[in-house]
């Protein structure tokens, strides 16, 4: 199941997000004020965030939630809202839709003149004398200070609505407070009620009441000035896409994967690694093709064989720690257009999970290759810590009489399947270490003097 999450500024918004929990599918909603909240309908399956975000913040929350598609359902005025959350979505790979409003045009009988901005609209009211209403919203009240004296203004009711009208200057008496969108007798009785000569709106379309608005208007015999709305966001443009390769430190787990990792494996259109890189759910989630592969030159030949655009390698723990990467960084062309992304090793896990600096600690890995006896007793003899990266849990019963053989008292910090469901940590000496049975792999252990 895809994680959605919905920008809302609009009717169609909460309807949008009504329908995915009528039909059982969990949604965050984003709306930028308490009123917004407030207007949203309580159901356990829709999780609504609120407060504003520039493109920065809404990265850093649709990563958050892991999301693989987001709808843009923002009012069809909020044009910098819309084109911040596009490049937030492009930036992270996530698939992007724009929830459009029908548009609702008249002819000229019906009296409607159409501007392309505020000032345009502005003009056309200082060339005359008729009581104004405007039901354009809140945030552009400045923009009409030269005919305040004229002006009445329906906002939503909301506190942050109501004082930006007292900040603007708008008289108390001048200031309808309403939710919308309003019925045409409700529009009518408005205009007859104030004397209204000139309504001022937006192009709102059928679910913002923008008829009802027009045909109210043509009934007082009312003039109209519609602003007209902004072209909508572009869609991104089409361009010939080279081979890029991003080799990504995989952790010790899913857990354990960076939010650079996450938002490279979003744009990913071929993911290579192990099988158990490949388990991740995030992994898993993703449509692209997959392709199970550690050696340089079968990693190079999947690309090739999907004709990937952008590609990304998975290696467990960190890129430059006993990784390989450093074979496949070296296998690829000088010119490659690689980007790396480190991730938490074993090493690292094994530290803060005991809190055991490693900065003058010897690191030596036997994963893969049999204990050298001698080296481990030379390392344990003039290191005060030391870690080692073992295969299996028969190495930890050999290493545990190499440490007894040196007379010395030890203890061993161990860490096995970190980052996973077995994960496993205990502490104990040499001695305990031989009768010790562990059932995990993927094994570390910190000997300290």
């Amino acid at each position: 199941m895809k994680n959605t999450v919905i920008f809302s500024g609009t009717t169609e918004g909460r309807l949008l997000s009504e329908s995915f929990a009528a039909a059982g599918i969990p949604v965050t909603v984003c709306v930028a004020t308490e009123y917004g909240e407030e207007v949203m309908r309580p159901d356990k399956l829709i999780e609504v965030h609120t407060g504003r975000l520039d493109e920065s913040s809404m990265e850093k929350f649709l990563a958050s939630k892991n999301t693989d598609i987001v709808f843009d359902a923002t009012h069809p005025y909020a044009v910098e809202v819309s084109q911040n959350l596009r490049k937030a979505a492009d930036s992270l790979g996530i698939t992007y839709k724009r929830i459009e409003r029908e548009t609702v045009t008249h002819e000229a009988d019906f009296n409607v003149t159409y501007v392309k901005n505020t000032a345009e609209a502005v003009k056309i009211l200082e060339a005359s004398e008729s009581r104004i209403l405007l039901t354009t919203g809140s945030k552009e009240l400045n923009d009409f200070l030269a005919v305040r004296d004229r002006l009445y203004v329906r906002v939503l009711p909301s506190v942050e609505a109501i004082e930006l009208c007292e900040q603007a200057g708008i008289e108390k008496s001048h200031i309808i407070a309403g939710q919308g969108p309003f019925t045409y007798e409700e529009n009518l009785a408005l205009l007859k009620r104030y004397d209204i000569g000139v309504l001022v709106t937006k192009a709102s379309g059928k679910n913002g009441g923008y008829d009802e608005k027009i045909r109210a208007a043509q009934a007082a015999g009312v003039s109209v000035i519609t602003i007209e709305r902004p072209v909508s966001v572009p869609a991104a443009p089409v361009t010939e896409q080279k081979l890029h390769i991003s080799i990504i430190g995989a952790g010790c787990g899913e857990n354990t994967l960076t939010l650079e990792a996450v938002r490279e494996i979003r744009k990913a259109d071929l993911i290579i690694g192990s099988q158990r890189l490949l388990e991740y759910s995030i992994v898993k989630r993703r449509t692209c093709p997959k392709e199970k592969a550690y050696q340089p030159a079968d990693i190079i030949s999947a690309i090739k064989e999907h004709g990937s655009s952008y590609a990304v390698v998975l290696f467990s723990g960190d890129t430059g720690f006993y990784s390989g990467a450093e074979g496949l960084l070296k296998a690829l062309p000088p010119n490659a257009d690689t980007s790396v992304y480190p991730g938490i090793s074993s090493v690292q896990a094994l530290s803060a999970a005991f809190h055991l600096p490693y900065d003058h600690a010897a690191i030596k890995s036997y994963h893969g290759i049999p204990l050298d006896p001698d080296e481990i007793k030379t390392l344990v003899k003039e290191n005060s810590s030391c870690f080692f990266l073992l295969t299996s849990p028969a190495d930890l019963k050999e290493i545990a009489r190499i440490l007894i053989d040196c007379e010395e008292r030890f203890t061993i910090y161990m860490g096995a399947d970190i980052g996973t469901s077995n994960e496993h940590f205990s502490v104990c000496s040499p001695e305990e270490l031989l009768s010790y049975e562990p059932t995990g792999h993927l094994l570390i252990i910190n000997v300290s003097r």
